[in-house]
């Protein structure tokens, strides 16, 4: 499966922040706004984009199948 990525509307702040939809098995696209979303569909699992993680730009899970 290609990672699909959906745009979002700006926020007030004006930054823009994305749902992205992939397998698990795929690489996981970075350089996103922190807060941006990325949804697993074979597992489940959700994870935040954070730009300012302890590894660096990093997703995070934050749910999904063993949560």
């Amino acid at each position: 499966m290609a990672v699909r990525i959906i745009n979002r509307e700006p926020q007030l702040d004006d930054i823009h922040y994305v749902e992205i939809y992939c397998l698990s098995t795929d690489d996981k696209p970075i350089g996103w706004a922190t807060g941006s979303v990325c949804i697993e569909v074979d597992t489940g699992d959700v994870y935040l984009y954070d730009e300012e993680g302890d590894s660096g730009s990093e997703w995070v899970k934050v749910g999904g199948s063993d949560e």
